[in-house]
């Protein structure tokens, strides 16, 4: 979402009479039964380093509380997010200087990379070799190789910070400006070479987020929203207050803590399409399908 819109967003929900709450309170106010009208809660995924840079200072011009699920390596560790990085590159490769790709070194190609299609099959070979590596500082060189093949600019990637996460330093002054910051994992993981793995990431993520902000998380966000309640025991364990997924929804006298749903906005999403989430409208219209589909 570029800033102009995310700032258009935030105004609209001023000029619409949406009242912004934190998360806690929310949570607070929904227990109790006193929740005002149109209550919004504000949620942001990873702690992008453009959530410092064109984000924050909308928020604070609104004085607009946030809730930022920070992912802890890639904020101590200072290089593109890996997968994300790659997805991009792969998008980016021009089909008529390259129309094939091929980095040997890793056994990738040669594969065409003229359609869509073929970019995806590329991406999803990639994707598999770069799972294959044991180390962050392997993947990057992998991401470096696959650059160099396809006339894209590593260096310039890094130096502008697209995939960066936000610093320790940047975390802290987010934190400092009123924004909350909470639990997303410690690598963007609940499990591991098919093994579990949410206590163990929730417990590094927690302590790095102490050590940042001075204070203890207790909300939580399901990486890429992958979520089940077999989980959920893990989650009262550990003190976690709620949990947030990518269902599209609003929150209502049912839904479950540890499975709230969310309305997700990006930039393409219409002004028109937000106010109708927004109103409820788009909720009535699922249920509404949800009656259709179901058995008589």
């Amino acid at each position: 979402m570029s800033k102009c819109k995310f700032q258009r967003r935030m105004e609209l929900l001023k000029e619409l009479g949406y009242p912004v709450i934190t998360l806690t309170e929310a949570l607070e106010k929904h227990q109790s039964g006193e929740l005002p009208k149109g209550a919004t809660v504000i949620t942001i995924d990873d702690g992008w380093q453009s959530t410092y840079e064109h984000m924050l200072p909308v928020l604070q011009a609104l004085n607009y509380p946030a809730t930022v699920y920070l992912t802890t390596y890639y904020c101590f560790n200072q290089l593109p997010v890996i997968d994300v990085a790659l997805q991009y590159s792969i998008h980016q490769i021009d089909p008529k200087r390259y129309p094939l790709i091929h980095v040997p070194e890793y056994g990738l190609g040669p594969l065409p990379t003229r359609t869509h299609t073929e970019k995806k099959q590329v991406l999803a070979i990639a994707s598999k070799i770069l799972a294959s590596l044991d180390s962050d500082s392997a993947k990057q060189l992998f991401l470096r190789s696959l650059c160099q093949q396809t006339g894209l600019d590593y260096e310039g990637l890094a130096a502008d910070r697209l995939f960066h996460l936000m610093t320790p330093m940047e975390v802290k002054e987010t934190a400092e400006s009123g924004i909350a910051v909470e639990l997303h994992t410690h690598h963007h993981r609940i499990t591991h070479n098919d093994e579990d793995c949410l206590e163990h990431e929730l417990a590094i993520n927690s302590e790095r987020i102490q050590a940042i902000t001075g204070r203890v998380p207790t909300h939580f966000c399901y990486p890429s929203g992958r979520f089940s309640p077999e989980i959920w025991p893990t989650l009262r364990r550990t003190g976690i207050a709620s949990a947030t997924t990518t269902d599209i929804g609003l929150v209502n006298s049912q839904s479950e803590r540890y499975a709230l749903p969310r309305i997700l906005d990006g930039q393409n999403v219409s002004e028109l399409e937000f106010e109708a989430e927004m109103s409820g409208f788009m909720e009535l219209i699922r249920h509404a399908r949800n009656l259709f589909r179901s058995p008589a």
